[in-house]
């Protein structure tokens, strides 16, 4: 039971027992904020927030209201009747205080949006889904109309369907697998339906179309028909426009894109030859730390560097013999579709390869923008080649253009890229398989809670039209901030993790941004101990560009096989509240867990050459 708290309940002062240690930082808090005493009125909280916890406009009435619900927080679920007159914390009830996700956590969304939503979209980051009506894995896995609402009440602002003709109707599947199918019809229904309940800014429709004319039209009707007055009608002039609108001035429609079919995994296989190998070694991240780290000195690393040679070949021959396959009995050559004008003046952004941009676009050379505004449509294999050989080019390209990228065909199982290899070159779409729930959808998770949960982050400047840095230049940027992450205690376990001994908890602590921002480290191992504290360990990681790093926090409970999965957090620095603060952790789906941990976050500024949306850190 929660405790500590000192408060008037008919004229008596009643005491709860504390679940947790207070760490030594936070009674040095509590002796200077009480100022001697031995418990913290309002007057003495409001201080603390404003002085320590840098937090603006709390005066003595709000941090009472703070109070206040600390002590009904900690009573909840006891039947009696409680009359609060006034409220103090002592010590435990300020150390609950603290630990308290709900009242004290890292970032608060906005309830609008803060960033300036005026410009044209190709200024903003979009928080966007792949194959979004598959429930699993890309090539058995059923569709349904399920994933679709889930991401749109998540927050996802791009939904793309892949339309098939099956027995003369109009359905999405992930075309030449044994995917199931599920309606067009039902999926608009389930778009218009959930498209603004948690943001009122544009959702983007991007349709593969494997159609032929009679259908095209046909589906022309049913968008009209389903989505009505939501369904944003592009002028003669706007396919393609000149400049996109903005998100506000779209405010409340859903638009129509076109997206052509994804190239086949040997045509990704021939931009980039290394793309099955690098995909295995990503799958192979940090796959073996957790079983090395019980062993110590040149044991360690013999037994890591063998087990990671080991898992590389296999899946490397996984991986070229599942393409092999692909190659040979599932993808088919793509045939040509008809354009039908009933559809085509439905569309507003219109997507191209690289290799359909025929008019500037050399094969082998740098991404070349056009006169209009389109969407340029790569695999991550492409993007990658066009990082390794014309940097500059999709940064550039993408300050009028829109840049998506979607996952390699190898990656059967719906695991995904770091979207920050998109996001970290300007590019402004990152289509996610959701339903993989691995690291990169934690991180678009914690990404997109800025501006408000809108499902829209604008870029950084150094990404926007005046400026005129290269990519070598942002990679060399000076360092803006110093952040450093303390990691107090853990505590409010959602379960036990082992029956015959105390836990082993330890915790990764990962930077995400632009790749000389990236960063990874790892606390030491509590062993024996329910309620871990670290609060001896400081880490410190150098930020270039804040605007887009995530921090994200892993927390890991040793075992001599597998380590058990604890939970995880990812929070955006843009929008981080410094200072302690309660972290909750969430499950690999995404769904909030009672584990929390209490951290300490702490931002030094070393630079501050470009200024942040809202001001300079």
């Amino acid at each position: 039971m929660v405790v500590g708290f000192q408060c008037q309940c008919m004229s008596r002062v009643r005491r709860y027992r504390v679940q947790h240690t207070p760490p030594e930082v936070v009674k040095h808090m509590f002796q200077e904020a009480s100022r001697g005493k031995t418990y913290m009125d309002g007057a003495d909280l409001a201080a603390f927030l404003e002085n320590v916890q840098g937090e603006r406009g709390i005066d003595e009435r709000k941090a009472v209201s703070l109070i206040t619900q600390t002590v009904l927080s900690a009573i909840a679920g006891f039947h009696f009747s409680i009359s609060i007159t006034s409220v103090q914390l002592d010590l435990f009830g300020f150390s609950n205080y603290l630990i308290n996700a709900k009242l004290n956590p890292p970032i608060v969304p906005a309830p609008n949006a803060i960033h300036d939503m005026t410009k044209p979209l190709s200024h903003y980051y979009m928080y966007s889904s792949h194959n979004s009506y598959l429930t699993g894995n890309q090539l058995t896995s059923s569709s349904s109309v399920a994933p679709i609402a889930e991401a749109l009440r998540n927050g996802c602002r791009v939904i793309e369907l892949d339309c098939w003709e099956r027995g003369g109707r109009i359905m999405v599947l992930h075309g030449n697998t044994l995917t199931s199918a599920v309606s067009f019809r039902d999926c608009l229904v389930a778009i218009k339906e959930n498209a603004f309940l948690t943001s009122n800014y544009p959702v983007i429709i991007t349709i593969e179309n494997h159609l032929g004319t009679e259908l095209q039209k046909k589906a022309a009707i049913v968008l009209r028909d389903i989505l009505g007055d939501r369904l944003f009608y592009p002028t003669k002039e706007q396919r393609p426009p000149l400049q996109f609108e903005s998100p506000e001035a779209l405010k409340g429609y859903i638009i129509v894109s076109d997206q052509p079919a994804a190239d086949t995994v040997e045509d990704q296989l021939a931009v980039d030859p290394d793309a099955a190998k690098n995909l295995a070694e990503d799958e192979l991240d940090d796959a073996s730390t957790s079983s090395t780290q019980h062993a110590h000195g040149g044991h360690a690393q013999k037994l890591k560097q063998q087990i990671k040679r080991t898992q590389k070949k296999a899946l490397i021959k996984v991986a070229n013999t599942a393409a092999n396959v692909l190659r040979k009995s599932i993808m088919v050559k793509q045939i040509d579709v008809p354009e039908t004008i009933e559809f085509q003046e439905l569309i507003y952004i219109i997507c191209a390869k690289p290799s359909e941009m025929k008019e500037k676009q050399v094969h082998g050379g740098p991404l070349v923008s056009g006169d209009q505004a389109i969407m340029a449509n790569l695999s991550e294999p492409q993007l990658q080649h066009f990082i390794n050989s014309h940097p500059d080019s999709i940064i550039e390209y993408s300050k009028k253009n829109l840049g998506r990228v979607y996952p390699f065909g190898l990656r059967f199982d719906s695991s995904n890229a770091d979207p920050m290899l998109a996001w970290s070159h300007g590019f402004q779409i990152a289509a996610i398989n959701l339903q993989g729930r691995d690291r990169p959808v934690w991180l678009a998770q914690g990404f997109f809670q800025m501006n408000g949960n809108t499902g829209y982050v604008k870029k950084p400047d150094i990404f926007l039209p005046g400026s005129t840095l290269t990519h070598t230049d942002i990679l060399n940027l000076p360092t803006r901030i110093i952040l450093k992450v303390t990691i107090l205690l853990g505590t409010s376990w959602h379960r036990n993790f082992d029956f015959f001994k105390m836990p082993d908890f330890y915790i990764k602590i990962g930077i995400h941004g632009i790749k000389s921002d990236r960063d990874k480290k790892q606390t030491s191992i509590i062993y024996n101990c329910n309620e871990p504290h670290w609060e001896n360990e400081h880490f410190e990681f150098p930020i270039r560009v804040p605007e887009i790093a995530v921090l994200r926090l892993e927390c890991w409970e040793w075992d001599m096989g597998n380590d058990d999965f604890v939970g995880q957090a990812c929070i955006p620095i843009r929008e981080m509240r410094y200072g302690i603060r309660s972290v909750a952790l969430r499950s690999r789906s995404g769904t909030l867990r009672s584990s929390k941990l209490l951290c300490h976050f702490q931002s030094y500024v070393v630079s501050s050459q470009h200024v942040v949306c809202g001001g300079e850190y």
